[in-house]
């Protein structure tokens, strides 16, 4: 489909539409900037805002999906739109859109349609209740990835704040990392570079239709990027993300967001090479490794055997060192029988308390 070449609302598929200005957008942007948003009254502009204060010496274009809002976030973006038509193209989706249909989470068709929109060399993601903090943030990701081509991605550090609660935030990661590699990913060695750090080099283009059964957003997109090259972690605090009641992830129990990210890791295995196999593996058993602790803490104790199992049963089979499986054993026993002794040593403590 030919783009509008003029502002207006110009239908791209089963009932989105797309509101650009194409005479004023760059022809070729060198970033374009990710962003999904769905019930984000209070935080769209905040958002939107950090992106438009960028300082930079390029052109880039705003890719922004609204997943049909009904809180007030439509008419927000179709403000910013208007405003600023040099800068955002605005997507607004369906929700009678027969395609949601084929995911489990239906946020998965903006988030893979936006994706597949964006026209720029990079691609840097920010969901809508998140935001930058600094002005220089997408300058200083371009010259790293500019003056290495090696490289598929820049990342940075990040607050994780409560919404209305700045006294619990914290920085993610909590540790030293200036690497991070898709064998890292895989393995979970690191799971905490939040979305709204990544700056990705765009490349073949995503295998979106392996995810469908995922809740997962960011790391079908991470972990392909990181398949054409490694990662660089920039040592600064650039953005902010919150906890917040009308986040998706959030609202899962953790025992809920465990068991979603197995089924990410099945997932992965759809793009995934098979000499990475041993990776991916590890990382699926550490995954259910954590899995099983959350049932033991929940009582779920046959269910949680019934998983220790089929976990020790893997890891016999995974094409890593002796070493290693050792290592991945015993993190399975001890999330049987750890939370299990804590348990017990706090009901002895209390008879003798009685």
């Amino acid at each position: 489909m030919e783009p509008p070449k003029q502002q207006n609302v110009a239908t791209v598929a089963n009932g989105d539409t797309e509101m650009s200005d194409y005479s004023k957008l760059p022809e070729k942007p060198l970033v374009s900037v990710w962003m999904t948003t769905y019930q984000h009254a209070p935080f769209i502009r905040e958002a939107l805002d950090s992106v438009l204060m960028q300082r930079v010496e390029f052109p880039y274009e705003i890719c922004l999906g609204d997943d049909g809002s009904t809180d007030g976030t439509r008419e927000i973006c179709i403000d910013y739109s208007k405003r600023f038509p040099d800068k955002l193209r605005l997507f607004l989706r369906s929700r009678l859109n027969p395609v949601r249909k084929l995911h489990k989470f239906p946020g998965m068709h903006n988030a893979a349609s936006t994706f597949n929109a964006c026209r720029g060399k990079y691609i840097a993601l920010l969901e809508g209740d998140d935001y930058w903090l600094h002005p220089h943030k997408l300058q200083t990701q371009v010259n790293v990835l500019e003056s290495d081509p090696t490289l598929a991605a820049c990342c940075h550090y990040a607050i994780a704040m409560q919404d209305g609660k700045p006294w619990f935030g914290g920085v993610t990661p909590e540790f030293a990392v200036d690497t991070v590699t898709v064998e890292g990913i895989l393995k979970r060695d690191v799971t905490n570079l939040h979305t709204s750090t990544w700056m990705l080099r765009r490349g073949k283009p995503m295998q979106w239709e392996g995810f469908d059964s995922s809740l997962f957003i960011d790391y079908p997109m991470m972990v392909w990027t990181l398949l054409q090259g490694r990662g660089h972690v920039l040592p600064y605090i650039w953005s902010l993300y919150r906890y917040h009641p009308q986040a998706v992830f959030t609202t899962l129990s953790t025992e809920a967001r465990l068991r979603e990210n197995l089924e990410l890791w099945k997932c992965l295995s759809s793009i995934v090479p098979q000499e990475m196999g041993g990776a991916l593996s590890i990382g699926m058993s550490r995954t259910l490794t954590l899995y099983i602790g959350s049932l033991v803490r929940a009582g779920k104790y046959r269910l949680a055997w019934a998983h220790f199992r089929e976990n020790v049963s893997k890891i016999a089979n995974i094409n890593c060192t002796a070493k290693e499986r050792d290592r991945l054993r015993w993190l399975a026993i001890e999330a049987m029988l750890i939370p299990r002794l804590a348990g017990l040593r706090r009901r002895l403590k209390e008879r003798q308390i009685m």
